[in-house]
């Protein structure tokens, strides 16, 4: 009996060592943290502790630029803020706008002549 206890144990622990590291492979920090190169700051206060953000680096020269399309059936959800980066518009995609948060990708592209922002929760993409 006591075997099959320190089994059981032994599972649990093992169970909870791995959702430990899920989470921490998750990642995740209250910093405003982008793995691209341009960091569009939040609208609300930020920790003034938080080290400065250094301004965007101009993309380079001579690069292909890939127009956008957005189609008729998705331009109330993503529409321009009027707001710049590094010399690009910054458009808005509007989680709430989209039925269920979904985005249904048929006909987009999302090129490079703009900068993306999401706005209102999570962002889903259906499949095709």
């Amino acid at each position: 009996m006591s075997s099959e206890t320190g089994t059981k144990k032994f599972l649990l622990a093992l169970s909870l060592c791995g959702v430990v590291s899920a989470l921490t492979a998750c990642g995740g920090s209250s910093s405003n943290v982008s793995p691209g190169k341009i960091v569009i700051p939040p609208d609300g206060p930020t920790d003034p502790t938080d080290p400065p953000i250094d301004p965007p680096e101009p993309p380079p020269s001579g690069g292909d630029e890939v127009a956008s399309v957005i189609p008729d059936n998705l331009s109330d959800c993503i529409t321009n803020s009027g707001a710049t980066a590094a010399g690009k518009p910054v458009y808005v995609i509007s989680v709430a706008c989209l039925p269920g948060g979904t985005l249904d990708p048929t006909g987009l592209l999302l090129g490079n002549d703009f900068i993306y922002r999401i706005e209102g929760g999570a962002l889903r993409i259906a499949r095709n």
